[in-house]
Parts: structure tokens; sequence; C-alpha cells
């Protein structure tokens, strides 16, 4: 594996590793490959195998070291992983390490990621733009704002009053603001908290901000490089909006759970509830769910070398319609669901042998 030490998504993976009866992944932490790139080789002493990439996380220390391989020093005091700040040499320098990864690998390994879909969607502009490109629904997008006052002038131009403003390269809810503008005052939501001297941070708790305080905190988001979308009203259940995390693996729409919430943003470590699936597939029109997981499929099969891609998307009011809002190069850390029976990476591990060896240069033995 390539990943971080001690996360819980390569604890989790090795988990399912040892209750199929197989032993565990060696892994390489991002920073140590950021130090010594010759390393991921020496993982595949027989010039064959399997290289499972996992999510970098937001580790400083992490974040630093792909910074440093993408060619930029973070000028970053401390470790205060809460700190939001713009990414773009973060994700460059992830870039960078998967293609210099790819470069090094011997022509036998297998990676479970293509450096380009990994770049894509970790870009949310861009991803914004390829499901769109693809046909699949999604909210429509206004022009880059550099300010409040820029992207007001925006929303006059556009009609709309509604949008979520998303830091271009992010994860999670992390910055994110659904931000409200009509004749009676503004008002965002978001975990986004501007602390002293205009530094922002994610407090991990979603606020609701008016006014003057709510244009300072969208100005400050906005200038991390944001991506502006409309506001779209998601389908409720029980009276709270919800909407889906699916999770596609080798083609296959495997795991998906509910998220729902008193306001728009639904994440489940901002307070948002999971629930079955099942519930919201029972209310939905008929062909509308089947729609929705066919064009998950879809554009998961517009990237065939990324082992597996997940989806946020919800079905919108009336539950005839689907909207995606997201995808995501790795999203499998999905807690209590279960698909056949098993969890997400023992489901990822079942599928893998297929997958591979439909991937290996001809000639190599199995």
């Amino acid at each position: 594996m390539l990943g971080v030490a001690g996360d819980e998504r390569a604890g989790g993976f090795n988990a399912a590793l040892a209750r199929a009866g197989l032993p565990p992944a060696p892994l390489l932490d991002y920073a140590d490959f950021a130090e010594a790139p010759e390393r991921i080789a020496a993982l595949f002493p027989e010039g064959h195998g399997l290289l499972r990439v996992d999510s970098p996380g937001a580790e400083p220390r992490i974040r630093r070291a792909l910074a440093h391989l993408g060619g930029a020093d973070l000028d970053e005091a401390g470790d205060d992983a809460t700190r939001l700040r713009p990414d773009h040499a973060v994700q460059s320098g992830l870039s960078a390490a998967l293609a210099l990864c790819r470069r090094l690998l011997p022509p036998g390994v297998v990676a479970t990621h293509a450096p380009g879909t990994v770049a894509l969607l970790y870009d949310k502009r861009a991803c914004h733009a390829a499901m769109r490109a693809a046909g699949l629904p999604v909210p429509r997008a206004l022009p880059p704002a550099g300010s409040f006052a820029a992207l007001a002038e925006a929303l006059r131009a556009a009609g709309l009053s509604r949008v979520f403003v998303k830091p271009r390269f992010g994860s999670g809810a992390a910055g994110i603001a659904a931000l409200a503008v009509a004749r009676g005052g503004i008002e965002a939501v978001s975990s986004a908290e501007l602390g002293p001297g205009g530094v922002l941070h994610h407090s991990h708790r979603l606020r609701r901000t008016r006014g003057a305080e709510a244009v300072a905190l969208v100005d400050a988001i906005l200038a991390l490089d944001a991506h502006v979308e409309q506001w779209v009203p998601k389908a409720a259940l029980d009276g709270r909006p919800c909407d889906l995390r699916v999770l596609v693996v080798d083609g296959e729409v495997a795991h998906t759970v509910l998220r729902s919430a008193a306001g728009p943003i639904t994440n489940l470590d901002l307070g948002g509830r999971r629930a079955e699936a099942d519930s919201l597939r029972a209310l939905a029109a008929p062909g509308a769910w089947e729609a929705m997981r066919e064009d998950c499929r879809r554009f998961a099969a517009c990237h065939p070398d990324t082992f597996h891609v997940a989806f946020d998307v919800a079905l919108t009011i009336g539950l005839r319609r689907h909207v995606f809002f997201e995808a995501n190069a790795f999203g499998d850390l999905i807690r209590r669901v279960r698909h056949r029976g098993l969890d997400p990476y023992e489901w990822q591990v079942a599928r893998l042998p297929g997958w591979v060896a439909a991937r290996k240069p001809a000639g190599l033995a199995a």
C-alpha cells in the first residue's frame, strides 16, 4: 500500500485481508515515499503484484511532504490540522507523487488508481465539468469569483440566490459554505470559522452566520480558490434533507449509505445521521433509483484503470430525478454498511483478483 501509517483506511484494508486468510500488505507512507521514491519498487522484489493507492489524508506532515515533492515549500507553521489553506501545492504534489510512483513501479505491478483520475476527482471544478461532459446531471456552476462582491454580482446575473461555495481542493465538507443571499440578508452555514487575523479553520461543527460575518467568511473561502455551484434542494426523509454516498467497485455499484441532516450539509462527521438507503429507495419514483445507479456505473466506466470511485449524489424534491455533487477518488471509508454481507474493504479484497487479472501485461504469470 501507498498510504498513511496508522490510518484507519490502511488498517481496515489489512483487517479485511486477514479475514480472507491473506497476509497484510506492507505500507509505504506518503512522507517516506516523498523522501525516497525508489522505496516503492522495493515492495515488489519479484517484479509483479498489486499496489493499493490510498488517500493521503490531511496530516500536516503529509501535506508538507507532498508539496515539497511537487516543487513547493509550504509556509505552514506548526501542525494545526484544522487550519484551511489553499491546497494547490499539495494537490500538485500528489499528482507528481502518483505519476512518479507509476514510473518507478515494475511493469508487472498493477496500481488501483490512475494518477490522472485522482488528479481529476480531487479538483472539484474539473470533476464537475467532467461529470457534466459525461452527461451526468449536476448543479449549475458559476464562474470563479475572488470575493463576495464578485460572487454577489454573478448570482444576480445568473438569477440565483442560493449556492454552495466549496474550496476547489479539499476533502469532506471542510471549508464548504451553503450560502443564501436575499433581500432580507445574507446567511451562510459552514463548519469553517474565522479566527484571529482572518485565519480560517475547520471547526468540525456547523454554525450559521449572517450579515457582515457571513460576508467575511465567504470572502475567506473564496480566497482559497473556490468552486461555486447552485444549491439544489434535496429530497427529504422524515423532514430531513438527505443524500447518498455510493461506492462503485470494479464497475459495480456496491455500498450505499444515506445521510440526512436538519440543514443542507449532511456529512456524518458534522452531525449528519446515517440511515438505510432502501428507506429512500422505497419512496423513489419508478426507475429513478436505477437511473441514479446507472449514472454512477457509467461515470466510473470512464476511468477503467481506477478500481473504485465514490459518489455524492441525491434525489431531488419529487423523488423523480437525481443530481451529482462530487466524485471521490477514494471515499471507501464507509462504516457499518455491508454489501452482500461484506464491508467495503472485504468487498474490495474479493473483487481485486479479477480486476488485477484483467490488467496484467500479456505473458505475465498470474
